[in-house]
């Protein structure tokens, strides 16, 4: 469909005039009477937006245009009659352009395009910050992206992400193109010899998503050329585009461009070009091209280039002469640059990164990627320390249908601090066989023990003092699973000695079979396990574990009953073991459990809210008949940590080589508030603890027999607790934990431990958080351990100016008396960029446990990210490391 508005032959005369200033003023005279013969175009006057139309056989005019390119006919018989159009009207901006009425009392308005509804226009600032260089972008390109944003169907900078596609919810119209006519409308038409089809004033075309508009516009049928002049604009979902003159072949998919500007939405990206050349559907060619991913109005950054080149087909941009500004500044200069337009991988360099530290001085790493095959690659990862000097790295990674590999390396051919020679290795690889049948490898080594705390990033490595490597294979299928590693570790934490050091599992095999049936109420399982431990300064050792179970859950209207029973059946088979020490030991024995509770439920109203109240209170009895197991040696065993929900496990120990004697029983009660409308629990408070029948005979031992004197850890090297309580009370300690949401923002938790032979609180924590959308939050925490730990924990990210926040960490023992943790810094966030520095103390391989004061080496660094959104980000991940450190921190996307 295409409808034109075009001027007819009975429409009044004008009268023109050319004012001081240049500007044709016209007024309406006597109307031209009406011609029975055709109306044809001859000339078009070099007035703007002027035509000359001829008509002939006409009545003369008392009054002809005073249009100076006329001048010399007026002396001339008239032949024929000389009307003058009203000038054409230029494709204005979109919005509302008014004038005052009569006596200035009135406006007269008219409408351009979409109503901005209020929407406010981009505006001159005459108050610009500090820059070295003019702005990317001056007004007028402002005002026409502006007006580019205002055509879009979604506003791709609402919520400041870097979000590839489109919103949710946004319903493309793309997939109409071919079925929807389009819609053709201008002031007035012409065709040329059927060929040629001109289109004038006002000229804009709609089909679907698909909207173009210009001053005028020919279409050659002939050559399928469709050629615009004059305020060029151009959207559909996802381009905008604006250009002083297009010219596009619609058979070739070639176009031509210039003085242009566009936005892409979906990345969010906007930018200029002097020139574009479209050669085909795939490559394109841009000259002294400039984008960047800032809203219209903000050019905290942009991305210059002389030359531009990109093709989707092979998925490569490369760029000449590119180099980047950011706050007016030029930062990078490169003479030749390519890129990726795509998912698909590139060679190239990567972002670089950069801290400071007391350790390493300047760190400076600049990491290579070599796509050396679709399916293999390899990073390079040069770094220079000032302080060590230079280390040479890498990761090679190999995918195949079955396989994902990964091969990494490090070394220091010459630490200057230390003078020796120092390496990491590892390799990762994961195989899947079948979809239930998978393998892992994972096998890592270093040097020395001080290589993490020497050589790793102390934002991006945790604290490592066991080094793991292992190989496994899993098979899973619904009530079967089966699992068999090889495990062992490196220990890198020098004050363990090595007869504390973990076992190693040479192998570990274990399987496990549960079924339900569906016609009773009858659930049976069975978990078996073979390993062998094997350590040099130790017993080692076979162990068999087989513990066949049957549970009958029982449940009606809120209130359940769960008893069970198992027998546990574990075979010992020992090397090195003590000198009047068996080498084989048996132990069995049987397991009863009786798990019961039952919910009370009622409503109530507070005030125009309505809740929902809940009592729940549980029993939970667990009988285990007594046996001697000290000849039994601790391979994998610790005791679990006492707190709410392990009062209701069958076994306080961890692992199968102590088996607590029991007679025992929890009782326990919760209440909840909740409200029913989004289920949100707005304060639960639980009470439990466990009275004993009967003294604890079974527990770990934590005397060395080789010297007498008791161990810090475990045969498995973690951490021995002193205990907390006595084996020959009637009562555990009594816990209590309740937490509150006091406000929308504001929560509280706390919890603690009452010691009924102490008659003292033994363990307590109160944590308080304030949080305010992501922006503003506030976490105030304590905790105690008698006679372990006491330590006080405060973080917060907090809005200060003009999307500037504080961030900062600070964790202080008062025990001993020193700050543990500690950093502080600022992060500023935009529609287009990130910036975070913070300083950080901390204490490198720190030791916490048994009471003993930390130890370790403090230090200090300092570490800086920029993220400039849509291109790349420098220095190191502190969105990351603040997710980890501050609760609430929920990294932006």
């Amino acid at each position: 469909m295409v409808s034109s508005t075009c001027s007819q032959a009975n429409e009044p005369a004008w009268d023109c005039e050319q004012n001081g200033s240049g500007e044709w003023v016209c007024g309406a005279d006597v109307p031209i009477v009406e011609s029975s013969k055709s109306v044809t175009v001859s000339e078009s006057t070099e007035a703007a937006g002027s035509s000359v139309v001829t008509q002939k056989n006409v009545p003369s005019l008392d009054k002809v245009a005073k249009n100076p390119l006329e001048a010399n006919k007026q002396n001339q018989p008239q032949q024929e009659i000389v009307q003058l159009e009203p000038p054409r009207k230029i494709a204005r901006a979109a919005g509302w352009d008014c004038a005052a009425g009569e006596g200035d009392e009135t406006w007269n308005c008219s409408l351009t395009g979409t109503d901005p509804k209020g929407k406010p226009r981009v505006m001159p600032d005459e108050r610009r910050s500090f820059s070295l260089l003019s702005p990317a972008f001056d007004h007028e390109q402002e005002l026409n992206f502006d007006i580019m944003h205002s055509q879009l169907p979604y506003d791709p900078w609402e919520n400041c992400t870097t979000s590839l596609g489109a919103p949710p919810g946004f319903l493309s119209t793309k997939d109409l193109r071919d079925e929807t006519p389009m819609d053709i409308r201008a002031d007035y038409s012409e065709i040329f010899d059927n060929e040629i089809t001109g289109f004038f004033g006002n000229v804009d075309i709609v089909r679907a998503d698909q909207r173009m508009a210009a001053d005028t516009m020919h279409y050659d049928t002939i050559s399928q050329t469709l050629d615009a002049q004059g305020h060029v604009y151009y959207s559909e979902d996802a381009l905008s585009l604006y250009s002083d003159t297009m010219m596009l072949k619609l058979a070739s998919d070639e176009a031509r461009l210039r003085n242009t500007l566009f936005i892409s939405p979906t990345t969010p990206l906007r930018g200029s070009a002097r020139t574009v050349y479209r050669d085909s559907k795939v490559l394109s060619r841009y000259n002294e091209v400039a984008f960047t991913s800032c809203k219209p109005g903000n050019t905290d950054w942009v991305l210059h280039a002389s030359d531009l080149k990109l093709n989707k087909e092979s998925g490569e941009g490369s760029a000449k002469h590119a180099w980047l500004e950011f706050k007016g500044v030029p930062i990078i200069y490169t003479p030749y640059i390519s890129f990726p337009l795509d998912d698909r991988r590139k060679s190239g360099f990567l972002a670089p990164n950069l801290s400071v530290n007391d350790r390493n001085g300047y760190d400076i790493a600049l990491p290579y990627y070599w796509n050396i095959a679709p399916n293999y690659d390899l990073t390079f990862r040069p770094r220079y320390m000032t302080n060590r000097g230079m280390q040479w790295g890498g990761d090679f990674r190999h995918l195949s249908e079955m396989t994902n590999s990964r091969l990494q390396f490090e070394v220091l051919p010459d630490d200057q601090i230390r003078n020796k020679t120092r390496y990491l290795a590892g390799i990762q690889n994961t195989t899947t066989f079948l979809p239930n049948l998978i393998s892992t490898i994972d096998a890592n080594y270093v040097s020395d023990d001080d290589y993490f705390d020497d050589m790793g990033n102390s934002i991006t490595i945790n604290d490592t003092r066991f080094l793991r490597s292992h190989a496994d294979i899993r098979y899973s299928m619904p009530g079967v699973s089966f699992f068999s590693q090889l495990e062992s570790y490196q220990t890198t934490d020098r004050t363990i000695p090595k007869e504390n050091q973990p076992y190693r599992r040479l192998p570990q095999a274990r399987l496990d079979l549960n079924h339900s049936f569906d016609f009773m109420p009858l659930d049976v399982s069975m978990g078996s396990e073979y390993v062998y431990f094997q350590q040099d300064q130790r017993v080692s050792g076979q162990r068999f574990n087989i513990e066949p179970a049957v549970a009958v859950p029982l449940e009606v209207a809120g209130v359940y009953l769960t008893p069970k029973l198992s027998l546990k059946h574990t075979q010992y088979m020992l090397e090195n073991q003590e000198a009047g020490k068996p080498d084989s030991i048996t132990r069995t024995l049987p397991i009863f459990s009786a798990d019961t509770g039952f919910t009370l439920e009622r409503e109530f109203g507070a005030g125009e809210s309505s809740y929902v109240h809940t009592i729940e209170p549980r029993l939970f009895y667990l009988y285990i008949p007594y046996k001697d197991q000290r000849d039994i040696p601790l391979f994998d065993t610790g005791e679990y940590d006492y707190n709410f929900y392990s009062i209701f496990r069958e076994n306080r120990f961890s692992g199968s080589d102590r088996v607590q004697d029991a007679n025992q029983v929890t009782a326990a009660l919760t209440n909840r508030i909740l409200d029913p409308r989004t289920g949100r629990e707005n304060m639960r408070l639980s009470i439990g603890e466990i009275f004993y029948f009967r003294d604890r005979l079974v527990e770990l031992d934590n005397i060395d027999p080789r010297t007498g004197l008791p161990r810090d850890r475990n045969d498995a090297g973690n951490p021995l607790l002193v205990n907390q309580q006595s084996t020959t009370n009637s009562f555990a300690n009594l816990i209590a934990e309740f937490s509150a949401q006091l406000t929308e923002h504001l929560s509280l938790r706390t919890t603690g431990q009452w010691d009924h032979a102490q008659n003292d609180l033994t363990r307590g924590e109160v944590v308080l958080r304030y949080t305010n959308r992501p922006e503003q939050l506030v976490n105030l925490g304590y905790r105690f351990r008698q006679d372990l730990t006491e330590v006080a924990d405060f973080s917060f990210r907090w809005p200060i100016y003009d999307n500037w926040y504080a961030v900062g960490r600070w964790q202080y023992s008062m025990l001993f008396d020193r700050t543990v943790e500690s950093f502080a810094g600022f992060e500023k966030e935009s529609c287009c960029w990130r910036f975070r520095i913070i300083g950080r103390r901390y204490i490198n391989s720190i030791n916490v446990f048994a009471g003993q004061e930390p130890t370790g080496e403090a230090q200090t660094g300092v570490f800086v990210q920029l993220e400039l959104k849509g291109l790349t980000a420098f220095g190191d991940r502190l969105d990351e490391f603040f997710e980890r450190n501050i609760y609430g921190y929920v990294r932006p996307q």
